[in-house]
C-alpha cells in the first residue's frame, strides 16, 4: 500500500510525496491523517492526502521510503472538506499544503504537532428562544420562498432597513430546530459586533463569535467544538468558513458584495466562491444578502444559478 502525502505545517514546492505503508499500518492508515515520514536525516510531521494499493505512477520502488508512525488517528478533514481543499488547490493555483493549511488554525496546528489535542466529547446544549419576532407579510413571503426552493443558492436582495436580520433569526431558528448548525458571515468586526450582539440577545452565550479579536486559543477551542457539533451557530468573519462544521444545514453571508470576503494574502480566495463550493458538496443552503449585490451574483441570477428573493419595503 501507498500514499500520497504533502506538508502540514510549512510550506513545500512540489505538489507531494510518495510513500510505503509498513505491513503493521495497514489497517490503521486513513486519508487526511497527521503522519510521520522520514526526509533526508529529519522526521517530519506530513499529512495523507490519498492510499493507493499501488504506486499512482511509475517509481523505482527501492528508492521508496516508509512512512514511520501515524501522529495522530483522528481525522481532522471530513469528506466535503477533503474535496474543497482539493479544488481550492486547483481553482486558486496553490498547492495543497497552502490550502489544507486554511482549514487549521495556527494554534492548532502546533497543538497537533506537539501532540497536545484534548478532544471535547458530545454534550447536551439547550438553547433558548423567548424572543417574539413578527415579521410583515412580505417578510413572510420572503422567508417561506427561502425555506422552499429547490435551489440551494438564494440571493436575498433586500432594502437596508427592510428587516433581513429578522429574517435571518427566523432561518437560524429553523435550522436550530433540526439540531443542525448555521454559519452567519458577516464582513466588518465593528458590524460582526452589532449584529452578533443582536444574534446573541436572541439565542443566548452558546453563539460563537470567531473574529480577528479572539485567541489564538479561543480559536483552538472553537475549532474542536465546532468539530464535535457542540457549537451549533456560528457567527464570523470569512476565515470562519474554513472550521469543520459536520452538520452544516445554512450558510449566510450578510453584504455578499462586500470587498473584505476577498483574501488578497495568499492563498488568495474569494469566500463567496469558496460557500458556494460547499454548499456544492455538502447540499446546505446559501443566503447571500446584499441590497447592492456584486454584478458576479446578478450574473449568476440571470443564469438561473441563484433563486433572487426581494425584500423591499421597510421594516415597521
Amino acid at each position: 500500500m501507498y500514499v500520497l502525502v504533502s506538508p502540514f505545517s510549512k510550506t513545500f514546492d512540489d505538489i507531494w510525496l510518495t510513500y510505503i505503508v509498513p505491513e503493521f499500518l495497514v489497517s490503521k492508515i486513513k486519508i487526511w491523517q497527521i503522519i510521520e515520514i522520514p526526509i533526508r536525516e529529519f522526521i517530519e510531521i506530513w499529512v495523507v492526502l490519498d492510499i493507493f494499493d499501488n504506486p499512482p505512477w511509475d517509481y523505482d520502488e527501492s528508492k521508496i521510503k516508509s512512512i514511520v508512525s501515524i501522529k495522530n488517528e483522528n481525522i481532522f478533514l471530513s469528506w466535503y472538506r477533503v474535496g474543497l481543499a482539493r479544488w481550492i488547490s486547483s481553482y486558486y493555483f496553490t498547492a495543497i499544503h497552502n490550502s489544507i493549511n486554511l482549514f487549521f488554525p495556527k494554534n492548532l496546528r502546533d497543538r497537533i504537532l506537539k501532540d497536545k489535542i484534548k478532544s471535547t466529547s458530545d454534550k447536551k446544549i439547550e438553547y433558548s428562544f423567548n424572543h417574539k419576532i413578527t415579521l410583515s407579510e412580505e417578510q413572510n413571503t420572503v422567508l417561506n420562498n427561502i425555506l422552499s426552493t429547490k435551489n440551494k443558492k438564494i440571493l436575498l436582495y433586500g432594502l437596508t432597513g427592510s428587516g433581513k436580520t429578522e429574517i435571518y433569526i427566523k432561518l437560524i431558528k429553523e435550522t436550530l430546530d433540526k439540531w443542525k448548525q448555521t454559519l452567519f458571515l458577516i464582513p466588518e468586526i465593528i458590524l460582526t459586533n452589532q449584529l452578533s450582539n443582536k444574534i446573541k440577545d436572541v439565542f443566548g452565550e452558546n453563539v460563537y463569535i470567531i473574529n480577528s479579536t479572539i485567541t489564538d486559543a479561543t480559536k483552538t477551542k472553537y475549532w474542536l467544538e465546532i468539530n464535535n457539533n457542540n457549537a451549533k451557530i456560528i457567527v464570523g468573519t470569512r476565515s470562519a468558513i474554513f472550521y469543520p462544521y459536520n452538520e452544516l444545514w445554512l450558510i449566510i453571508i450578510d453584504e455578499e458584495h462586500d470587498n473584505s470576503y476577498i483574501s488578497d494574502s495568499a492563498p488568495r480566495y474569494n469566500t463567496i466562491e469558496v460557500a458556494e463550493k460547499i454548499t456544492e458538496l455538502h447540499w446546505n443552503k446559501l443566503v447571500l444578502a446584499s441590497w447592492t449585490p456584486s454584478i458576479k451574483s446578478m450574473y449568476k441570477w440571470v443564469k438561473k444559478e441563484y433563486e433572487i428573493v426581494n425584500l423591499l419595503k421597510k421594516y415597521n
